[in-house]
């Protein structure tokens, strides 16, 4: 279904050209339908790499939404960042665009689920394009008054203490004194030698950050190490394994469970290999798919903005999983919540079984004993009584 949505309501070389409204998908899922989140199988098209798009290739014709764009189909955040970014590869070399996509996933990579679109909320990226060095980046950086970072749906690292009143927090501090030279390290060892492997490079960064005194930035540079991938793939083996995140992992892991001893990872890469095999995708989007397919069996939706219209009684994936977190049509069938139309809740993780002093595993066998939900398969062994 993602796969077509993709095509229908995303992007795709052919007509609709991506430009089908999600509404009229007819897709059969009433969840994918309402809600922008589910129609990516390459992560380079998802809500968090958007204006990373917009930043590399501007208003030109490599851009990999320029059939809809020259169609007049694209949002004022797209037109706005693609027009004033278009050229900056004159003055922008490596080292300056890793810097702009490490800035954006340390910021929280402009995500607000409750808008659409996603992925252009409260982000510096549209300023930065007036710099014409790093330096000058930097400096935007250190003088921004306003806030660039959102925590909404997102999370940051634990940036090193400011040192000083020269910097406002010590986000602004990591990304004046130490990303830059990050960047420029990094950029001259990807161009030497042969291409490297994800985990090579997200390795590079990690003890990186070790030799400088800094925590390992795991989830925010693994989303770095992905967009070295999408758009510097001449200097990457764009088919290695790569990282996962939780989402990922409690993912992959309803997928197969080991007949031997081996290690999480272990499993985890070999069902990986077998999930590229069987789609033809590539390990780091297939990672972001799994991740997307747990916010759909939760029912994910945040409300606001662009969600504010939809009833959260009425709106659900078309599975027959049984997860016992988030948003579920039998908690309302086993009277365990009234509704979720509850302003006070976001209902994304265990608040309705823990409320009801139930463990994952006994939810599951109490919506199994319900005659609607009898031949529904409940996730697997993971959720123990423990």
């Amino acid at each position: 279904m993602s796969k077509k949505q993709h095509e229908l309501c995303n992007v795709s070389s052919t007509p609709p050209y991506g430009m089908i409204p999600h509404e009229n998908s007819n897709i059969g899922d009433d969840l994918m339908e309402k809600v922008a989140l589910y129609d990516v199988v390459e992560r380079k098209f998802a809500g968090f790499s958007q204006i990373n798009n917009d930043v590399f290739y501007g208003w030109t014709e490599a851009h990999p939404y320029w059939e809809q764009m020259k169609r007049g189909h694209v949002s004022d955040y797209r037109l706005r960042a693609a027009h004033d970014w278009t050229g900056k590869h004159e003055h922008f070399g490596i080292a300056e665009f890793l810097y702009i996509f490490l800035l954006h996933r340390v910021c929280g990579s402009g995500i607000n689920y409750s808008q659409r679109p996603s992925g252009y909320y409260n982000t510096i990226l549209f300023k930065l394009h007036r710099a014409r060095t790093m330096g000058e980046m930097t400096e935007m950086v250190r003088n921004e008054s306003s806030s660039f970072f959102t925590s909404v749906g997102y999370q940051f690292p634990q940036f090193p203490k400011s040192p000083s009143s020269r910097w406002k927090k010590g986000g602004d501090y990591y990304l004046c004194e130490f990303a830059p030279r990050l960047c420029q390290d990094l950029a001259r060892w990807l161009t030497a030698g042969k291409k490297k492997d994800l985990r090579e490079i997200g390795k590079f960064m990690l003890d990186w950050n070790v030799a400088n005194g800094l925590k390992q930035y795991h989830f925010q540079y693994a989303a770095t190490v992905a967009d070295i991938a999408d758009w510097y793939p001449q200097y990457v083996n764009v088919d290695s394994l790569f990282f996962y995140g939780s989402n990922a992992t409690e993912c992959i892991s309803y997928m197969a469970r080991p007949l031997i001893k081996m290690s999480t990872e272990q499993l985890l890469d070999e069902v990986m290999v077998m999930a590229c095999i069987d789609t033809g995708g590539r390990p780091y989007d297939i990672e972001d798919v799994c991740c997307d397919s747990i916010r759909y069996m939760t029912n994910y939706v945040r409300m606001g903005e662009s969600y504010d219209h939809l009833c959260r009684d009425t709106v659900w994936n078309s599975s027959k999983i049984i997860h016992p977190f988030g948003r579920q049509q039998a908690m309302l069938d086993l009277g365990l919540v009234k509704t979720f139309n509850d302003d006070s809740c976001n209902f994304f993780y265990d608040e309705v079984i823990r409320a009801n002093n139930l463990t994952p595993r006994a939810y599951i066998k109490l919506v199994q004993s319900h005659p609607k939900y009898a031949d529904w398969i409940g996730v697997p062994d993971k959720f123990s009584d423990k």
